[in-house]
């Protein structure tokens, strides 16, 4: 303890010799120091930190930030973001798994063991866990980045008729860009519909976050009527005209260039479904359908026959009438009656054409500056088997080639270029004022330590001047030799004399000294 003291004391002694200027330069010093270590540390303790969560709804992140602090894990908010130790990241992520799952109370509200838990409780309970285990189904799918379900459940009722359905609504939030297609959309309806009792698929509503209704007229299509509503066919008609613009328009900036074509493609479709059936018959098949065959008998004791003769009925060759023996014999009557239906062979054809057939359609195309018409001509040609012209139906396409009215792609031009400009300004802006504050530091410093440098000479002694004179000839250092000059100065004379001073009172007093000194100097500097 005793040596700790000295060494503080003699610290403090030191202190205190320095001069004014000397005191300021070393807090200057000392001040600088402490910014950089400062910066340095805030810089590298920023750059270990990453991205453990971003996008949350704010229940999540009260959520994971309660569950860190609990844990005693360093994180920090930025945004919408949390940050926590980079090399934690992948580890927090799996653990938190559950707890990003369970934020959506599910079925687990039932492990809780309430005890006196009344019907309405229990059924809004149930009504709960059901919304949150189809949330969380619903964002299982890829293209899902949040769902919320709503449910409406009607009470039960032990009469039949008066039984209503359940009722459901879903909001989905969408990921980055992704769209959720009609078929997707259907099987979020039926995944909603087969998990919850007594409710159809037509009480199902879906909606994404920007208040789109995406199950409006979802089953109206040709599965189930046969037609297609009047929104689907204004869809498929700007889908066929959109791919038909953008494969001519592709197909011909190869040729003249990108920015140089515009494509304008109206289709009529024909959105009715029609049934055909087509029957053909062939006569040379001939086949047998049915065989009908009636036999009638009876017998006469009375001895009158119903005829005098044999004979065959020219109308019938099968049947016979026997005579009537004349002695008042048995007579008999006998009848046979065959029907032959015979099937002409046929060939049944039934065709049905899906909605959508092309009627009419039309197509444009603006070739910015001149064309020939030669060049017309193939265009024409290129276009036409492009988009499977067909003159029966009334197409036309119409080539033409004008200049294009560049303002606008100007102007779109100029503004880039300017931020162009004005990013590179500011990163110049940025980089000189980097290289002004190090050159800034960099002068300081220098200062700082002329400063120190010329205070260390001011408060230097006589005998350390004597000392650091070193008399050099050619390119041989003499050694340092003892001083064999008396001392000119008085104890007394050099109180409170300056350098310069006693620099004068020496030459007065030794000239001789001093003329060898500047010999000395000058002939080291004929000598290099």
């Amino acid at each position: 303890m005793n040596k700790i003291m000295e060494f503080v004391k003699s610290i403090g002694e030191k202190w205190k010799s320095y001069s004014t200027t000397k005191k300021v330069s070393f807090i200057l010093i000392l001040v600088g120091i402490i910014f950089s270590t400062i910066f340095l540390v805030a810089y590298l303790d920023k750059a270990s930190y990453d991205t453990l969560y971003s996008n949350l709804d704010p229940e999540v992140s009260a959520q994971v930030i309660e569950k860190l602090k609990t844990e005693g894990i360093s994180y920090r908010v930025e945004g919408d973001s949390i940050l926590v130790p980079k090399d934690m990241v992948a580890e927090l992520r799996m653990s938190n798994a559950a707890e990003m799952q369970s934020v959506k109370t599910g079925f687990e509200i039932f492990d809780q063991g309430k005890f006196g838990v009344t019907d309405t409780e229990a059924q809004i309970m149930y009504q709960r866990a059901l919304e949150g285990e189809l949330a969380r189904s619903i964002e299982s799918l890829d293209e899902v980045d949040s769902a919320r379900v709503h449910l409406v459940l009607p009470d039960e009722s032990v009469f039949a008729r008066e039984t209503q359905d359940a009722t459901a609504s879903v909001i989905i939030k969408e990921k980055g860009l992704s769209t959720l297609s009609p078929e997707q959309v259907k099987a979020i309806i039926a995944l909603v519909s087969g998990s919850v009792e007594s409710l159809p698929q037509k009480n199902v509503q879906v909606l994404d976050s920007n208040a789109n209704l995406l199950s409006e007229n979802i089953f109206d299509d040709t599965s189930s009527s046969g037609t297609v509503s009047a929104t689907k066919q204004q869809e498929f008609e700007r889908q066929f005209e959109d791919q038909l613009q953008v494969d001519v328009k592709g197909m011909l900036e190869e040729v003249f260039g990108q920015g140089n074509i515009a494509v304008k493609v109206n289709s009529d479709l024909n959105f009715d479904s029609k049934q055909t059936t087509t029957i053909k018959y062939d006569k040379d098949n001939v086949v047998q359908r049915s065989l009908k065959t009636i036999t009638e008998k009876s017998s006469d004791t009375t001895g009158t026959g119903g005829a005098d003769s044999t004979g065959t009925d020219p109308q019938f060759d099968t049947t016979e009438y026997p005579v009537a023996d004349q002695n008042g014999g048995v007579s008999t009557y006998e009848k046979n009656d065959e029907t032959v239906n015979n099937e002409i062979g046929q060939v049944e054809d039934i065709t049905i054409k899906a909605p959508g057939e092309v009627t009419r359609m039309t197509v444009s195309v603006v070739i910015d500056g001149s064309l020939n018409d030669t060049e017309k001509n193939e265009i024409k040609n290129i276009v036409a088997t492009a988009v499977g012209y067909d003159q029966t139906r009334g197409d036309s396409i119409n080539i033409s080639a004008l200049p294009f009215n560049t303002d606008k792609q100007d102007k779109v031009d100029a503004e880039l270029a300017a931020m162009e400009a004005q990013a590179k300004k500011e990163e110049r802006t940025k980089l000189y004022t980097r290289i002004g504050i190090g050159a800034g530091a960099l002068i300081l410093m220098i200062v700082l330590l002329s400063i120190i440098s010329k205070n260390k000479k001011k408060n230097a002694k006589p005998d350390d001047i004597n000392q650091g004179l070193d008399v050099v000839v050619g390119d041989t250092i003499i050694p340092k030799q003892p001083n064999v000059y008396e001392n000119v100065l008085d104890d007394q004379d050099t109180g409170d004399m300056s350098l310069e001073k006693e620099l004068q009172s020496y030459a007065t007093k030794k000239p001789e000294q001093v003329a060898e000194v500047i010999r000395t100097w000058l002939s080291d500097d004929e000598s290099r």
